[in-house]
């Protein structure tokens, strides 16, 4: 019953964009994973996500942040990287009386030589969950059809669904 009332969020993450679709709307979204901040007495003030925070690169007193970019995991810096997420679930996600919090399916693009270790797997769904999502899939393998993405499957052989 609580499915009919939620939404489900494909991420495609990488270093220096995320992307994805929201269905049942089919919107689809890609922006940069940045966050714009502003420090105002010692205390960090968000002040936008995404395209909105990069067009706030070089002004005086902003610092734009990347929690998804180092060499060698797309988790550099958690509490950047789930600010920056909660902040594109409200933003794509609106929640209203009668909506349930979205599900997630979060597919991380780059950094997976060798595979995910289950402390990296575990740390995206702890992301999601941090960022308002009510049930999470870390999804590695081939990019999910919209019609697997509706159905809610993930097709044996093509990839890994883990289980946190």
């Amino acid at each position: 019953m609580l499915e009919h009332f939620s939404s489900t969020l494909y991420l495609k993450l990488s270093r220096h964009w995320i992307s994805g679709v929201l269905l049942p709307s089919g919107q689809a979204f890609g922006e940069p994973p940045l966050l714009a901040l502003r420090y105002e007495d010692g205390k960090p003030k968000v002040l936008a996500v995404g395209e909105a925070a990069q067009q706030l690169q070089g002004q005086a007193g902003v610092e734009v942040l990347n929690g998804f970019d180092h060499p060698r995991t797309l988790l550099a810096n958690y509490p950047i990287c789930e600010k920056t997420l909660q902040l594109l679930f409200r933003r794509l996600v609106p929640r209203t009386l009668f909506k349930a919090a979205p599900i997630a399916i979060l597919h991380p693009q780059e950094l997976l030589e060798g595979g995910l270790t289950m402390v990296e797997a575990r740390g995206f769904h702890e992301l999601c969950r941090g960022a308002g999502a009510r049930k999470v899939h870390v999804w590695t393998g081939r990019e999910l059809s919209i019609d697997e993405l509706r159905n809610g499957q993930f097709p044996d052989g093509a990839g890994t669904d883990w289980k946190v």
